[in-house]
């Protein structure tokens, strides 16, 4: 059931007039659910600094439910409680259907406090496509430049454990003899 979280909001947090979830009580001319975050705390972490960015993130699948929930949980429940983002606001567009798959993606404008909290949500989150509004140039010192790196290796080597989970062991033999083989 859609609740006006305006009354249930802090000063700090967001405001959101209603729940992206399918059930919603109020239709935009757009179709498009607008949440807000937090402008002027956003607009003084862009002064102190911060990378103020929109990330577009989107999910597919074959129930319209589930992608519509998949997107909330992930952006208003995950993003909103990371380290160093200070949101502005989030749009949720609707969740629409193209030859019995469902797809829907969410413009998601924040603030990050630095180039390597940039890089770890971007990581985190796989955006299809990113803005960066401002600053115009960013400075990195080699220890951020390293930490980055390292952040960049860490999940990567996630991502292949996964998918070497889901791998046949046949698959694994072939892949690694075709590798240690020379060539021809």
């Amino acid at each position: 059931m859609a609740k006006d979280k305006k009354s249930e909001s802090k000063k700090g947090t967001e405001d959101r007039t209603e729940d992206p979830g399918p059930k919603t009580t109020k239709t935009r001319p757009e179709g498009i659910l607008v949440v807000k975050g937090n402008p002027e705390k956003a607009d003084a972490a862009v002064k102190d600094g911060g990378i103020d960015t929109t990330f577009f993130i989107e999910a597919h699948g074959n129930d319209q439910e589930a992608v519509a929930q998949a997107l909330k949980n992930t952006l208003l429940v995950d993003l909103k409680k990371e380290a160093g983002v200070t949101l502005r606001e989030m749009k949720f567009h609707p969740v629409v259907e193209q030859n019995k798959l469902y797809a829907g993606f969410v413009e998601c404008s924040f603030v990050v406090r630095d180039p390597q909290t940039f890089m770890y949500i971007a990581l985190r989150y796989g955006p299809s496509a990113v803005e960066v509004h401002a600053p115009d140039n960013v400075v990195l010192t080699s220890a951020e430049l390293q930490n980055m790196a390292a952040d960049l290796s860490a999940a990567i080597q996630v991502l292949i454990g996964k998918i070497l989970e889901r791998t046949p062991q046949e698959e694994k033999d072939r892949l690694f003899n075709q590798k240690i083989k020379p060539q021809k």
